[in-house]
């Protein structure tokens, strides 16, 4: 209210103002320096004064310069004063600065976080942005437009306004901005696990981004084509990939990239060559709990217990740390979102002053006069904001208790799951050493008594011990068949005996044949398997 109050004044005082008053050559200059030097463009309209600029078109179009130029610069606008001097002025008219100034509206609408406000916005940018041959204009509308819908998961709608986005940029040649469109669509197609899509459009933004030297595009563009790559479990071109990706000088990236890197080595059983990558890792923060896991990996595949449960602890600490962090955050942020609505940070100076001490004198009364009847309409205004806002602050706060009670208790179910798991694996080893000690005191277990019965007390057995070499071994006759699928189930109960510690003897009885013979399948075991003389086909299986 306080905002349409102002914009009441400042259209008085513009109805008094000089209506044919020439561009200033400071915001021509401006203007033309904005695309190719926007440090230059905020400099010149910084040192200008708000207050001694004559004529609207140069208030509207000063007030459009500069939400441009700090936006350039990386400066985040909430506050929507500013660029309402150039929504509220330009029209159909002139659509170009209107769709501009629509657009930098929906900017600072997205740095408030308000949704509904950033949609409204770029859906009027648009309707000017399509009236006008400005296609860079459109290009930028659209590429905000596809943004706003990968923020809500809408990843079909995204990509369809990114490749308008990319048309548009076609037009005028803008590489770089192509680029960003074509990788924007990879990474969605990469959310919506269409790896085959993602790669297609990342490996032409590829082809044309080597021409350029954007370290930050391109150690992007890498990351997201080892990720395919390791998704579609080809770790040798992930590696590729992920090697590629350039030194950015900045902690957190170049910290990823060792991360991906070793993550990668792992998968090949590469663990010194990972262990070194990891320990050049100097910045966690969101990836802490996953680098931890790394380190767990490495210390499982060496059989170091007291360092696997070190990191395991490490992992549970990084992820309480993470979600104390978040809800820090999430209180924080609706606080200063609070607290930010109707504040005019830096530019007060815009407040327009008549130089005429009579016109200034008019307007001074009639604000007075204005603000007698709106000042009890904006008490209770300020009142009802602040009772919706500790609504909200309550609810969301019931919201994250109830969360944190549902955690608590998938963990305990997640407890009772792996104590059940535990009792059943107690239970096939203790079926397992009794197989052992049978096949050493009653050799005639596997022999004795009929057909049926025989078959029956060797597939219950094959099973029991099937079940608990995989629980133990992480999948080992899943892995084995897949490593090698030639092998046949007779072979797979051989390694399986073998790995369960079952001498030559045992598995001679339960097998129900000679020695000699057992040697013959443990020697076509490590052909299939291709293995060399030189290799134990028992430290083999274990560590493959």
């Amino acid at each position: 209210m306080i905002r349409y109050f102002y914009c009441f004044l400042i259209s008085l005082f513009c109805f008094f103002n000089f209506s044919c008053t020439p561009v200033l050559p400071e915001l021509k200059t401006a203007e033309q320096l904005m695309e190719t030097a926007p440090d230059s463009a905020l400099h010149i309209l910084q040192r200008m004064n708000g207050q001694t600029i004559r004529g609207t078109y140069n208030h509207a179009l000063y007030a459009l310069l500069l939400s441009q130029a700090l936006d350039k610069n990386d400066k985040k606008i909430k506050t929507d004063s500013l660029i309402t001097l150039a929504t509220d002025f330009f029209d159909e008219s002139d659509p170009i600065h209107a769709g501009y100034a629509w657009f930098y509206h929906a900017r600072t609408a997205n740095n408030r976080d308000s949704v509904n406000e950033l949609a409204k916005n770029l859906l009027k940018a648009q309707e000017y942005a399509e009236q006008t041959n400005d296609y860079k204009l459109r290009g930028l509308v659209y590429c905000d437009k596809a943004f706003m819908y990968k923020n809500q998961q809408m990843y079909d709608s995204s990509n369809c306004y990114y490749k308008y986005a990319y048309k548009s940029f076609d037009k005028i040649f803008d590489e770089r901005n192509l680029i960003l469109c074509l990788f924007k669509i990879g990474d969605n197609f990469l959310y919506l696990s269409k790896l085959d899509s993602a790669l297609h459009y990342l490996k032409i933004a590829e082809r044309q981004l080597t021409k350029k030297n954007d370290i930050l595009i391109l150690s992007s563009l890498y990351r997201n084509i080892g990720t395919i790559y390791y998704q579609l479990n080809d770790f040798k071109q992930a590696l590729h990939y992920y090697m590629l990706v350039p030194d950015t000088k900045i902690h957190i990236y170049d910290s990823n990239k060792y991360y991906l890197i070793a993550k990668t080595l792992i998968q090949i059983n590469r663990i010194d060559s990972a262990r070194k990558y990891l320990e050049k890792v100097t910045e966690l923060q969101n990836m802490a709990p996953d680098y931890y896991r790394l380190w767990q990996a490495i210390y499982k595949k060496q059989g170091n217990t007291q360092k696997y449960i070190f990191y395991a602890n490490k992992v549970n600490l990084a992820i309480d740390s993470l979600y104390k962090k978040k809800l820090e955050i999430s209180f924080a942020g609706l606080e200063k979102k609070y607290k930010y609505q109707g504040l005019q940070i830096a530019y007060q100076n815009l407040t327009i002053k008549n130089n005429q001490r009579g016109i200034f004198l008019l307007l001074l009364l009639l604000a007075l006069s204005v603000f007698s009847g709106v000042i009890l309409f904006l008490r209770l205004r300020v009142k009802k904001n602040e009772v919706e806002y500790q609504k909200d602050i309550a609810i969301k706060k019931q919201k994250l208790l109830e969360k944190e009670k549902e955690n608590t208790a998938k963990e305990k179910e997640n407890n009772a799951l792996l104590e059940r798991q535990l009792k059943l694996q107690d239970i096939l080893l203790s079926n397992i050493k009794m197989h052992q000690t049978n096949s050493i005191k009653r050799p005639t277990v596997f022999r004795d008594g009929s057909k049926e019965t025989i078959e029956k007390q060797y597939e219950a057995f094959y099973n029991e011990l099937k079940t608990y070499v995989d629980m133990e071994f992480d999948n080992f006759t899943i892995r084995l068949k897949e490593r090698c699928p030639v092998l046949t189930e007779t072979d797979i109960f051989i390694s399986c005996l073998l790995i369960a510690e079952f001498e030559t003897g045992m598995i001679a009885t339960v097998l129900n044949v000679q020695t000699d013979s057992l040697n013959k399948y443990r020697y076509r075991l490590r052909t299939k398997l291709k293995m060399s003389n030189s290799d134990n086909l028992l430290d083999y299986l274990r560590h493959f």
